[in-house]
This record gives structure tokens, sequence and C-alpha cells, in this order.
């Protein structure tokens, strides 16, 4: 989870460059490093242009493998012969002009490999590459049907022992929303509906779990496709699977406007803060309502059944984003509950993508960290821890389109970057964009619903094995 060494730069697909000279500290003191250079500091001469340049020819690395060992070939080019190119101690042997070769051996996760290259009567190279292998199985029922209805833009909430709750969601991508809570029992094959319904139907909500494994509803829209704020759902409810029942929530402050947004629950001190980010809702609240997507995040406590409003209406800026997601970078560690990866795509500035650090313990306060975003923009999209460092992203469309897009990926935070996933994978899952994944106690993400290209609910649901370590 360390960032990359300050120095690096990237020069190829996962490959990343350190300047042979200056220690990367210095690059602080970029001004007066500049001078001594010029004053002839390093050893080598200045204007030395024999250091070798790397490029990965094959395998693609930008996509993850589920081998044991990759055969890696590069392009090692110099204005002077290159005599040697190694990788963690394996030597490469030369297979054609500029081309070294080499069998690397591969342990799950992220493999970081130091690539040397020695140029005769020049300078020594040294490059970082980033291979990343995870195993995996699909298995998608056929013989039964876990859900008998097609939905998607509902909310999954996994409990402490091992039920599987889904509220809200849509048979049609805009249509209007439900009222029902369906549940999947630990060890069961089927979801059933909850003896009672939400006052409010829902699409595009959040639905947490709370301390006492009852699940929070805020936000979402009436209708998948809204025109007006008064079609946000301003209710907040929870709702008790021991029960099966739904009980109004009072709001202290101004009313939650927003749906496709996030929500991540914070428990300091023995008091529970639910934290809301983003969506599409009411931007200006005051003197009039302004529908648009909100760049605002809001905090509020969640004590005595009631949501106390800690921020305004409008809260402090992060960035616009809507159908988003937020997922926490060190589920299962020690750093579990304080960094999360906000991924999307900025929907005000061209549709550029979105990968975002907050870390909510920073000395100084909530500290936001830019990462490179995801290789396809992607909104709508599921997302979930894999293991600390690693967050798993599938399915989502682009703002653009309504057709699924049939790539996931993997961010890992010790690289950051992400990889896509092996394409027999990607062939066993469903496309789908407003579908859910949650995570099993035993590990196995759990994909549900969600729309296909032409805006039906799904019934699907994958059983997905990924392992990183």
């Amino acid at each position: 989870m360390t960032p990359p060494h300050p120095a690096s730069r990237t020069v190829s697909p996962a490959v990343h460059r350190s300047p042979p000279c200056l220690p990367a500290p210095a690059l602080l003191y970029a001004p007066v490093l500049l001078f001594a250079l010029l004053l002839g500091a390093c050893d080598r001469p200045f204007g030395d242009v024999g250091e070798a340049a790397v490029e990965v020819v094959s395998p693609d690395l930008s996509v993850a493998t589920d081998q044991d060992q990759i055969l890696l070939t590069l392009r090692v080019t110099s204005v002077q012969p290159v005599g040697e190119v190694q990788a963690d101690g394996i030597v490469f042997g030369r297979v054609g002009e500029d081309l070294w070769q080499a069998e690397l051996d591969l342990k799950p996760g992220l493999n970081r490999f130091p690539i040397t290259s020695i140029v005769e009567d020049g300078p020594i190279s040294r490059d970082t590459l980033d291979v990343l292998r995870l195993d995996w199985s699909v298995t998608t029922p056929v013989g039964y049907r876990p859900i008998l209805f097609g939905i998607g833009g509902h909310a999954a909430s996994p409990l402490p022992d091992g039920r599987l709750v889904l509220t809200g969601g849509s048979a049609l991508a805009g249509s209007p929303g439900s009222f029902d809570a369906w549940i999947l029992p630990q060890g069961g094959s089927r979801f059933a509906p909850a003896r009672t319904q939400a006052a409010h139907p829902r699409v595009g909500h959040s639905a947490t779990v709370l301390p006492d494994n009852r699940i929070l509803l805020v936000g979402g829209g009436m209708l998948g496709n809204i025109d007006a704020v008064d079609q946000l759902v301003e209710a907040v409810e929870v709702f008790d699977p021991d029960t099966e029942t739904f009980s109004a929530i009072p709001v202290d402050g101004p009313p939650v406007r927003r749906m496709y947004h996030t929500a991540l629950l914070r428990n300091l001190g023995g008091q529970s803060y639910l934290v809301l980010l983003g969506g599409r809702g009411d931007t200006r609240y005051t003197p009039t309502s302004d529908l648009g997507i909100r760049r605002d995040m809001r905090t509020f406590l969640f004590r005595n059944d009631s949501l106390i409003a800690l921020s305004p209406a409008v809260g402090p800026f992060i960035r616009p984003v809507a159908g988003h997601t937020q997922t926490d970078i060190g589920v299962g560690g020690q750093e579990a509950g304080r960094r999360y990866l906000v991924a999307g795509v900025d929907l005000e500035d061209d549709l550029q993508g979105v990968s975002l650090v907050m870390d909510f313990e920073a000395p100084a306060g909530i500290d936001l960290t830019e990462w490179p975003p995801l290789r396809s923009p992607r909104i709508r999209h599921a997302s979930v821890p894999l293991a600390p460092g690693y967050v798993l992203h599938l399915g989502g469309r682009h703002p653009d389109s309504d057709e699924p897009l049939t790539s996931g990926e993997i961010q890992v935070s010790e690289a950051r970057a992400s990889f896509y996933l092996p394409s027999e994978l990607e062939a066993a899952l469903t496309p789908t964009y407003g579908g859910t994944a949650t995570v099993t106690p035993d590990g196995t993400v759990v994909l549900i619903g969600g729309f296909n290209a032409a805006g039906e609910g799904l019934s699907e649901v994958d059983f997905v094995s990924l392992s990183v370590q």
C-alpha cells in the first residue's frame, strides 16, 4: 500500500523508470538539482544519451494473467550496444535485434520485477515492471434461478450472519422503483420476499448496514430517470431483516436529495456517522432547487434512530460524480475503514475518469489523493474489495452509451494502476450496468442483476471466486 517511488515515471504499460543518478528525495529540490547537473554533479557526463529504453513487446501487462509463469519479451534500445538485461537476478536471452526474452515465475497478486539494462561502456538503466496474477472461477446457476425477476438499480446488503438483502430497484432502466425487499438466507439458493414493503419506492439509493444489522435506506429516486427534484425520495427508512419490517427515520436538518450516490458508515467512539458523496440531485436547495450532478459530501450522525445533519444541505465540494463507487481499500487489514477509493467519471469535465483516494484519518483532516483513473471510463458499475490494496470493478457503462461494458478491472494500490481481467474470465461474466456486487463470508463475489443494452432488468447471478493472495 506504499505509493510508488516519487521519482518514478511511466515509460510503457506497467513499466516504471527511476533516474539512475538522482536519489528520489532530491527530486523535491528540482531547480537546485538541475543547476547541480549542469555543473556535472553526476559521475556520468551531462548529455549522455546511452541510457537504454525498455518497451514491453509481449504479453500485454495491462491484462492480469491466471498463469504461474509468463514468457516476457522486451525491446531494449540504446545508441550503444546493450550487453545484458536481467530481472531480479534472472538473465534475459537475446532473441533478435534489440529483443530480449526470459521466463518469469509469478506468485498470486502483484509481482514487481526490477529490470536492469546494462549498456556497454554506458550507464545502467533501472525500471520496474508490474504483473498481476490471479486465480479465478465463475459459476452461473442454470438449473435454478436465485431471483425470479429481472432487476437493476437496486441495493444489495450483506449481513454479518451470511444473509443477503436486496432492496428497491426497477424492472426496466428508467422505470418506477420497487417497494420490495428480498432476503437470501445463509446457505440458501433463492431470494424470498420480505413480509412487508417499504413506504417509498426507490431506485439508485444507498442501503447501509448498521451496527445492529438493520439496513438504513437513504436517497434514491421514485424512478430510474428523473427530470425534477421532487422525484427524488427524501424519506429515510430502516429495514429490520429479523422482523422483516420497515420503519421511518427522521432527518434533523435539510433533507437528503440525491440518487446514484455512495454512502459509507464510520463508527467512531461508539457513534455512527453516515457519509454521502456525489450523486444526481439538488445542487442548490435554496432559494430554489436545481437538478444536477452533486459534487459534495455530507455527514450525518445516526443516533436514537434519527439522522442528524452535521453538514449543510450542500456540503464541501469533492468531485461531480454519480453512478460511481466508493470502496474500502484496507478491508480485512489494519487500515480497514480509513481509506476509500472513489472510482467513476467526472461528469462535468469532458467525462474524464476519476480515481480518488479519501483518507479519513489523515493528520490534517480528510486527505484527497488523485490516482490514475480506470482504463475504461465507467459509471453504474459494481466494486468490491478483494484484499487489502486490491479493488475489483465489474461491468458498468460509458456515460454516453447504454451498452454494458464487458470488461472488468482490478485496481492495485501498491502499483497505483489497474489491470484488465483475463479475457476468459470476462467472457464468463454477465455484462450489465446497474447491478450489484457483494462478498460473502467465504470470499465469493456475488454479482446480481443489472440492465442489458435494451434496458431490461436481468435475473442472472454470477458467483465469482477471485484470489490475489
